[in-house]
């Protein structure tokens, strides 16, 4: 083989292809962010706070408005598959953003496992089976996402454009079955500083349903046009997003009361079987099985690209970071966070970790990843208005996080520390390796975070 040719293949190796256009986009944000948020979520803030419950979506969509402003510049400016971990590594170097992708890693590995037991517990409302077998309708979910994934990214693209016309629609109808449906339950908060601060206790887990658009980062590296199409995609699909949670939110808190016993299993199911009867509740089930499929095609194919990038970049094994020709998937590594997460879900499904436990780590580790997004943003935008806008949003969200618990603090700062760690010692191994041995080709260690050799002051 001539030595171009190598050249070649290497690069094929470890360059995604590049195939999203703008419909594409904002149909895989939309498959990737409506999921479990939707169909669970608006109960478990209903059970927690009442009806102030819905200061909690309002206040979240309020959030992330400008956190999407951000995160919409960002990956305009610096597209790759490496996410927001890509972000704090061009504003903070290499050991900052192995700390990102190991908190992002053991965030999926809760988020993505309570996705696919959502979507398990719609399964056995559809087949009328007792809730103790939902971590085996989330199996079956799961491999339906790993088959997607496997047969090629344009089929992929293709059926995340049909399912998110599909599950906005029907959504939608659910919601406004339950608001228009003659319930009895007041359902509109009080407009009263107690009934805000009940609301502002079940943002952290509110926002879990906000996520999602961090997914949409690590295909950035895949856009044909990420500087014109990543922030339209990002907000088309934040309008059409807010739009569905608050109807169904609404819906809820109208039928439902909040000592109901499906609010923390498949509240949506219930609500307009409540209005239109069981039958009807049967397609919500369907519908809800449909959504969650959707999620986990999408939501796999973002988290196998942040191993990928991981990987490439010398933090996880490096044959993760092997891109398969001609279909342009990295198969190992999305055969490897199938595997993780099934097993994580299984786990919980023998009843070890509540579902509503799943939900409220991943929610809250997101939170905070987008909380690294800002400071990220700050280091790398530093024109005045750029500083003051993204000083007043991470003031904002530091509020925020005081009502979290100190072990959900705990546990991200320990994932991040531990990355950030490795990070460092595998580069300290290396600098001791380097006089006897020939550093491998392409090594990411004699690269700086653009892909420069590194400087002696980065430290």
């Amino acid at each position: 083989m001539s030595e171009s040719n190598t050249g070649d293949a290497a690069e094929k190796s470890t360059g995604l292809s590049r195939h999203l256009t703008l419909p594409g986009a904002v149909s895989l944000a939309v498959t990737i962010v409506v999921g479990s948020g939707a169909l669970v979520l608006p109960g478990v803030a209903y059970q927690h706070s009442g009806r102030s419950a819905l200061w909690a979506w309002i206040i979240s969509a309020a959030i992330v408005v400008p956190l999407l402003v951000i995160f919409a510049r960002l990956g305009a400016a610096y597209p790759s598959a490496g996410g927001v971990a890509g972000f704090v590594q061009a504003a903070f170097g290499r050991r900052a953003a192995g700390g990102v992708e190991l908190l992002l890693v053991g965030t999926f590995s809760f988020g993505l496992p309570a996705i696919a037991l959502t979507g398990g517990h719609y399964m056995t409302g559809l087949f009328g089976l007792d809730g103790k077998f939902a971590w085996i309708g989330a199996l079956c979910l799961m491999a339906v996402a790993l088959g997607l994934n496997m047969l090629g990214i344009r089929l992929s693209a293709r059926v995340q454009t049909v399912l998110a016309i599909v599950l906005t629609i029907g959504l939608l109808a659910a919601g406004l079955v339950g608001l228009l449906g003659g319930g009895a339950h007041v359902h509109l908060p009080d407009a009263h500083p107690s009934s805000l601060r009940a609301g502002l206790t079940s943002v952290g887990t509110v926002f879990f349903a906000f996520t999602g658009w961090e997914m949409l980062s690590f295909t950035a590296e895949e856009y044909r046009n990420p500087r014109r199409d990543f922030p339209r995609a990002v907000a088309v699909s934040f309008v059409v997003v807010t739009g569905v949670y608050l109807v169904l939110a609404l819906g809820v808190q109208t039928q439902l009361s909040r000592s109901d016993s499906s609010l923390d299993g498949a509240p949506v199911q219930e609500m307009v079987s409540r209005v239109l009867g069981g039958v009807t509740g049967y397609a919500v089930a369907a519908l809800g099985v449909l959504i969650i499929m959707a999620n986990l095609v999408g939501a796999l194919m973002g988290s196998s690209r942040l191993v990928m990038s991981s990987a490439r970049e010398g933090l996880l094994p490096k044959p993760l970071s092997r891109i398969s020709a001609p279909s342009g998937i990295p198969r190992t590594a999305v055969v490897v966070c199938f595997l993780t997460f099934s097993a994580v879900g299984v786990i919980s499904g023998t009843g070890l970790v509540s579902l509503g436990g799943l939900l409220a780590v991943a929610g809250k580790n997101f939170y905070l990843i987008y909380l690294l997004s800002v400071v990220a943003y700050l280091r790398l935008f530093p024109k005045r208005w750029e500083r003051i806008f993204g000083s007043v949003v991470l003031l904002v969200l530091l509020g925020v996080t005081v009502t979290f618990g100190i072990w959900q603090i705990v546990y991200a700062a320990v994932l991040f520390g531990a990355g950030t760690w490795l990070v460092h010692w595998r580069g300290s191994r290396r600098s001791r390796l380097a006089p006897t041995e020939s550093p491998e080709v392409g090594a990411v260690a004699d690269l700086g975070d653009t892909g420069e050799p590194i400087r002696t002051d980065a430290g």
